[in-house]
């Protein structure tokens, strides 16, 4: 992943979502963020780590959140690694039923 690649999901939605489920109220908008690595090329070989500086309105009242998201990579040898065990773990869990 580039410096400059940031995941789709990581957005204005995914924050939102996020912030209502981890009790911040219903009345979450997000108004502007700045979205960038937390973390140099390589550090952190099994995940990509950003950083994500938020302006959010929360019920009413402007505010600034500054959060980290630490997520599986999308790209790379790692990422084919986090699929096929992805699927091994569907695979025991379908198994089991």
């Amino acid at each position: 992943m580039a410096e400059t690649d940031i995941p789709n999901w990581l957005n204005s939605s995914f924050f939102e979502t996020a912030l209502r489920s981890g009790g911040y109220g219903q009345n979450v908008t997000v108004t502007s963020s700045e979205i960038g690595r937390a973390t140099g090329a390589g550090d952190n070989y099994s995940s990509d780590i950003f950083r994500a500086k938020l302006q959010v309105t929360l019920d009413g009242r402007r505010s600034t959140l500054s959060l980290i998201v630490k997520s599986l990579p999308e790209k790379g040898e790692v990422a084919k690694v986090n699929i096929l065990c992805c699927v091994m773990l569907h695979v025991a869990d379908i198994s089991s039923i």
